[in-house]
């Protein structure tokens, strides 16, 4: 993904771009049974979301269907707008129901049938291989709050795993910064990607998330691979 032009966020201490907002008009849009997609990153670049090694997106849910087979690849799904899902799984055969700003993940292998709840949905995933852990949190912050970035976890057994980081904005304002760097600004839907970096991670301990506007919220996706994998 080509983030050359896009508003950088520095480290003070090199001067180095570390990360960047990514422009939702850039997000690239798709279709499913059940409504749109449109995707915010993948790795690599341009890959679809069942091939991908990470992938993350949004999509609507705008009717009942089955959601896509994608054997291999563990998924996150949050509800972000609406009035919540059913996830009616098969192999063996469960019900999730996710009010927004839930998360459920699961094997994309499992056969899945989704039905918004009371209208249409709109929800963040993720779609990540085997040899990625991913995980995702939600965080909401009022304007003036601030909160560090969630730690990795989960990292797999590799040489030289390294973290990637993405912040998308649900609703309200934010700002990604670092002490003695400008700040990035992000209003809703935007996302900030940082960098894959090293695992352990000192400059992504100095990264702090403030919010701008009251009832922010935000989901952040942290998302650990193997450098050999």
């Amino acid at each position: 993904m080509d983030t050359s032009s896009q508003p950088s966020l520095y480290d003070p201490a090199t001067g180095a771009p570390v990360g960047a907002r990514l422009d939702p008009a850039a997000y690239a849009p798709g279709a499913w049974a059940g409504g749109s997609t449109r995707a915010i990153y993948a790795d690599p670049p341009g890959a679809a979301s069942g091939a991908a090694r990470m992938w993350a997106g949004t999509a609507t849910i705008e009717r009942a269907a089955a959601y896509s087979f994608f054997p291999g690849r563990t998924r996150i799904h949050i509800p972000i707008s609406g009035n919540g899902i059913r996830l009616r799984f098969e192999a063996p055969a469960e019900l999730v129901e996710l009010a927004t700003l839930g998360q459920h993940q699961f094997d994309g292998g499992r056969p899945l049938h989704a039905e918004p709840i009371d209208g249409p949905i709109a929800a963040f995933n993720l779609i990540v291989r085997a040899d990625v852990a991913a995980r995702a949190d939600v965080l909401a912050l009022d304007r003036g709050g601030a909160a560090a970035l969630p730690r990795p976890s989960g990292a797999p057994a590799h040489a030289a795993p390294e973290v990637l980081r993405l912040v998308y904005v649900v609703r309200g304002a934010a700002e990604v910064g670092l002490a003695g760097a400008p700040a990035l600004a992000l209003e809703p839907d935007d996302t900030c990607v940082i960098y894959p970096r090293a695992l352990p991670d000192d400059l992504g301990a100095r990264i702090e998330l403030r919010g701008r506007a009251p009832g922010t919220v935000l989901v952040v996706a942290t998302l650990v691979a193997g450098a050999d994998s």
